[in-house]
């Protein structure tokens, strides 16, 4: 399906890993698309419809100057995302969002652990 005015319908933004910044490509998967299976490698024509068309690596991608051709299926790591069972939470001594399949993400997990943050907690309540 080919659609305007920007990235609103690619299928990244209804995945589950690409949401929860994990996706296995590093984010978009039109970005891994575009070095395994070019834009310009399947079709002849320059697209010229954005302001930077003619730097390297552009022509490649599939989704550029507001036209995404979704094609989210193609990607094998794929999960369809579900709004309703995105909880944001608030734990010792952060907020952390659950994700539907059980994933937490907390920015003091990744900076210092959960042990260094319960015994941060104990350490602030003696």
């Amino acid at each position: 399906m080919m659609t305007m005015g920007g990235c609103g319908s690619c299928g990244c933004n209804s995945c589950l890993l690409y949401r929860s910044a994990r996706c296995p490509f590093g984010g978009c998967w039109d970005d891994h698309r575009a070095i395994v299976n070019p834009y310009n490698g399947c079709h002849a024509e320059v697209r010229t419809a954005w302001t930077s068309w003619n730097k390297p690596g552009e022509q490649e991608h599939w989704c550029r100057g507001g036209v995404c051709y979704e094609r989210e299926a193609d990607c094998p790591h794929f999960i369809a995302y579900d709004e309703s069972r995105h909880i944001v939470r608030t734990c010792l001594l952060a907020n952390v969002e659950v994700w539907q399949d059980g994933y937490i993400q907390c920015s003091v997990i990744d900076s210092i652990g959960c042990e260094e943050c319960y015994r941060r907690l104990e350490e602030k309540d003696d």
